[in-house]
């Protein structure tokens, strides 16, 4: 939570897909931003939940930006179409070195929220609790106010951490089908289309070598 209560870092690099494009932070009103990407499961779950409080919020000014990490494509343009909210890309990595960087994290989805004054109030899995919470007193703030009183840091929520899996493919061939599924099934990945083992281990390799998940215990 290092980014709690300090400004938010200017963004640049973003290519906006869906929406009129906005400087983030806007010190307009209030923002979400949020990093996700298109074979993430968990991001793609919460799509509703972000579409949900967009709406909700926006007549408090709220302009949610869901920040993909990917190069642009046609299906990130297709998940967008689900998303009642701004789309941009982050081709070259430039908005998540500046953001996700400066607050130490790594793992998607991963949302921040950004009062009136540019003050970063709080940051996290968009579907944890405390994030709409946080979310639902920032947008009550009177506008003149500007947000720049940072509320106080909360204990984070309680949520279950899914780490990168370091296990060699070796060591992943070991190990039986049925646990290789579990793996994926519990960071909402997909295998219906893995007919093999191997292919199994190269999903797990590919998807999960590198990225932390969370999901709600």
């Amino acid at each position: 939570m290092a980014l709690i209560g300090k400004p938010c870092p200017t963004l640049s690099g973003l290519t906006f897909i869906k929406g009129d494009p906005v400087a983030v932070p806007s010190r307009s009103g209030p923002m979400v931003v949020e990093f996700w990407a298109t074979w993430c499961g968990p991001c793609r779950a919460a799509f509703p939940h972000l579409s949900q409080l967009a709406r909700k919020f926006r007549g408090s000014g709220l302009v949610v930006v869901g920040v993909n990490m990917e190069e642009d494509s046609p299906q990130i343009r297709a998940f967008g179409d689900k998303m009642d909210y701004r789309v941009a890309v982050d081709a070259t990595g430039q908005a998540a070195q500046a953001l996700m960087g400066a607050a130490q994290v790594a793992g998607i989805p991963h949302g921040f929220i950004i009062d009136a004054g540019g003050v970063v109030r709080h940051h996290g899995h968009p579907m944890e609790p405390k994030f709409a919470q946080v979310l639902e007193s920032v947008c009550r703030e009177p506008a003149a106010s500007g947000g720049a009183a940072a509320a106080a840091p909360a204990p984070p929520q309680q949520q279950r951490e899914l780490p990168p899996i370091t296990s060699s493919r070796q060591e992943l061939l070991a190990l039986p089908v049925r646990q290789l599924k579990q793996v994926l099934e519990e960071r909402g990945i997909g295998f219906a289309d893995c007919n093999e083992k191997q292919e199994l281990v190269d999903r797990i390799v590919e998807r999960c070598s590198t990225v932390t998940y969370y999901t709600s215990k």
